[in-house]
């Protein structure tokens, strides 16, 4: 008879079994609640975050790009501004005596040649011993 006393009435066994039930039901609903607020928020960092990040490198690389293209058209400019002043005839004759030391025909060409031992006599004390080295080869 103590045995009986200990056993709940079935009654009370279907109350405990739903509520457990019931438990074990919240407990699932919350568990699955997070799994999908899990996946909401990863599914937000892959379709907003990640795409976001990648047009802000685009963006700055069309911006380099940019401005490198900026840079190649001032250097066109500049190249082309030489080459058609390359077919003026005056530049292109100040060119030929400044840089390559041609004369037209019928010019006097006057050529010196002086030794610079000769031409610059420095003191016996003189300081910079490497002057004297160049100008005279001693």
């Amino acid at each position: 008879m103590t045995r009986q006393a200990q056993r709940p009435p079935p009654a009370a066994a279907s109350q405990q079994v739903s509520l457990a039930l019931s438990l074990w039901r919240s407990r699932l609903v919350r568990l699955l609640g997070g799994l999908i607020a899990l996946t909401a928020v990863v599914a937000m960092l892959v379709l907003v975050v990640f795409p976001t990040q990648a047009l802000f490198d685009q963006r700055e690389r069309i911006d380099d790009a940019e401005a490198t293209l900026a840079a190649l058209r001032t250097e066109s400019v500049g190249l082309e501004e030489r080459v058609s002043a390359g077919t003026d005839p005056i530049v292109v004759e100040r060119v030929a005596r400044e840089q390559l030391s041609l004369v037209r025909e019928g010019d006097l060409l006057y050529r010196l040649s002086v030794d610079p031992a000769d031409a610059v006599d420095l003191p016996a004390s003189w300081p910079l011993p490497g002057v004297r080295h160049l100008l005279t080869g001693e």
